[in-house]
């Protein structure tokens, strides 16, 4: 029997469309009842660490699915509460502000603070540790560490809550998953990195998954296999969602002189690109490289969804016509042929 694996992308505020596709393949195929293992990064992140979370607890999956999307609708300007400055960032910051610079990314400080953040997680995982996940099930959760006394710098991780053979380092079974869902949702310049200390140990402190597999598809197939819980690629069926697929809209002019492409241009302060651009371009990138590498080897034992959508949605934009465009999207995906596959594959699971 194939081993079922759900996968969910990092894309900020666009994690709203990430559970209305959810939501609408629940209703069509139950197949969140029959997953066998949940993959995210950053808010995708935090939507598998529920979703795992809920399957343990014995949750209403739907239902679940409800309040994730009330969370994203209705909790946004809390989850995306801005950061206290000094004096001096507090003038710089309203200067850019003045220059049309609003929303992200931070720089003089982490634009957001990450306390709407921890409230939000508490209330979906309450205090619940990544042990009290069920064994058979897989929780994939990528981020990446600074651990201050290995000397080694940043370093890819997946947090998870099975065993995989790589030391009694990352046992982290006393871990609150409300603490893995910030890790993995702490991207750079937008909210600050998060520490992790539990039973003891300080394990460091860790920043958005997005850096290096804003697709966590193969993330979570490498937790599969090293857990034991599939025995080699042909035993898995997995289905990625993404966070929508976001329109170029900067002008050609901008790229005239391509040697003036200093942080200024890429930030979007001298230029047309959209603020956020050169981190939101390392995203969108992580995420199809790791879809096709991934599609190369499940071929169609892989479902990916991640609709167009018809405007630039920042990763940090709570106005309301940012959920119109993420529900238009969901919809034009629902009327796709990788919609009917999707359905058919999960149908069977």
């Amino acid at each position: 029997m194939a081993f079922k694996l759900v996968s969910c992308d990092g894309g900020g505020i666009r994690g709203y469309l990430t559970c209305l596709i959810l939501q609408s393949l629940q209703e069509e195929t139950r197949f969140l009842d029959r997953a066998d293992g949940f993959a995210g990064t950053s808010t995708g992140g935090l939507i598998a660490v529920s979703l795992a979370d809920g399957r343990s607890q014995g949750k209403d999956m739907s239902s679940l699915l409800d309040d994730l999307l009330t969370v994203y609708r209705d909790d946004a300007e809390m989850i995306f509460r801005e950061n206290d400055r000094t004096l001096a960032g507090k003038v710089f910051d309203q200067i850019l502000k003045r220059c049309g610079w609003s929303g992200g990314p931070g720089i003089t400080a982490a634009q957001f603070s990450a306390d709407g953040l921890l409230e939000t997680g508490e209330r979906l995982v309450g205090d619940r540790t990544i042990g009290s996940i069920s064994k058979d099930l897989v929780l994939a959760v990528t981020t990446v560490c600074l651990h201050l006394s290995e000397r080694v710098g940043w370093a890819p991780f997946t947090l998870t809550n099975h065993n995989t053979g790589t030391g009694p380092w990352l046992d982290m079974h006393t871990v609150k998953l409300v603490d893995i869902a910030m890790a993995t949702s702490a991207a750079p310049t937008y909210f600050p990195p998060h520490r992790i200390t539990a039973g003891g140990v300080d394990y460091g402190y860790f920043a958005d998954g997005g850096m290096f597999a804003n697709n966590p598809v193969l993330n979570g197939i490498n937790v599969a296999i090293a857990a034991k819980r599939a025995e080699s690629l042909e035993d898995i069926e997995a289905v990625s969602i993404g966070t929508g697929q976001q329109p170029i809209e900067v002008s050609e002019s901008t790229f005239k002189r391509p040697e003036d492409w200093g942080m200024l241009k890429w930030f979007g302060v001298t230029s047309d690109m959209p603020t956020g651009a050169l981190l939101d371009l390392g995203l969108t990138t992580s995420a199809e490289n790791q879809y096709w590498i991934a599609h190369l080897v499940l071929k169609e034992r892989l479902a990916r969804l991640n609709p167009p959508l018809s405007k630039v949605v920042g990763l940090a934009t709570v106005e309301p016509e940012s959920f119109t465009l993420m529900e238009e999207a969901f919809q034009t995906c629902k009327e796709s042929a990788q919609w009917a596959h999707t359905v058919t594959m999960l149908k069977n699971w």
